[in-house]
């Protein structure tokens, strides 16, 4: 089989970027920023009801398997040592035979039948030990295994009700942000014009007095004044000769 020239150029690359990052210093530094980056984006979208339903689901499912193989175990031990007991039963049966038989031997005085049927026994007698020891440790690990089933259906009722717990919060929280008061709503646009229409008001207030000022201090204003203040004084002084005359 003949490699060519592209194959060999694309191992090449492959091998130079692997160097890259696990290597150089600035290769390290861009795969710790990449991983910085997912753990902030994994972060936020844990923070939203979405992101935290699918986080939890996964973690459900996990605990959901881990719960299936436990309780298969737990099934396959129980079938075990039911097996276990229909065996005993059915040696004990054997060995009640064999009492019989034993004894029919030894009135017979048949020494050789009476010995067949003692080996019987022997190694039926053997064969009811084995299992009676095996079926006390397998009963003790079902008894374990029960406990572990337990222990994961427990955990795994504690997740589903920390996930519908979680993401209501996280519902909640998302509403009442959308939900808040408006009194402190800005409109840029408008607020922009009505800055506008201010500052036109304002100049024009700033005018109107300046014009008033420039009014009041005139030389024209102030002999207008002058003159009315001595029509003015001429007037009382003539009402204060009228009211002297009535004396």
């Amino acid at each position: 089989m003949k490699i060519t020239f592209g194959a060999v150029l694309l191992v090449i690359v492959v091998l130079a970027i692997l160097f890259f990052f696990l290597r150089t210093k600035t290769g390290k530094r861009l795969k710790l920023r990449a991983s910085g980056t997912a753990a902030e984006v994994i972060s936020k979208d844990a923070s939203t009801p979405e992101g935290a339903k699918a986080y939890y689901n996964v973690a459900i499912e996990k605990k959901e398997e881990d719960l299936a193989k436990a309780n298969v175990i737990y099934t396959q031990m129980l079938g075990k040592i039911s097996n276990y007991e229909d065996q005993i039963r059915g040696y004990k049966k054997d060995l009640m035979k064999t009492e019989i038989n034993i004894n029919s031997c030894v009135e017979k005085n048949d020494d050789e039948g009476a010995k067949v049927y003692l080996k019987e026994q022997q190694d039926l007698e053997e064969k009811v030990a084995i299992i009676k020891d095996a079926l006390t440790g397998l009963k003790e690990n079902a008894k374990l295994q029960e406990e572990t089933v337990k222990g994961i259906r427990t955990q795994l009722s504690d997740l589903k009700a920390e996930k519908d717990n979680a993401v209501l919060t996280l519902e909640t929280v998302q509403v009442t942000k959308s939900l808040q008061a408006t009194t402190g709503v800005s409109y840029a646009e408008e607020d922009k014009m009505l800055e506008k229409v201010r500052d036109g008001v304002k100049k024009q207030k700033e005018a109107a007095d300046g014009t008033k000022i420039a009014y009041e201090n005139s030389a024209s204003v102030q002999k207008q004044r002058l003159d009315q203040k001595m029509k003015d004084e001429e007037i009382e002084k003539k009402l204060a000769e009228l009211k002297a005359r009535k004396k």
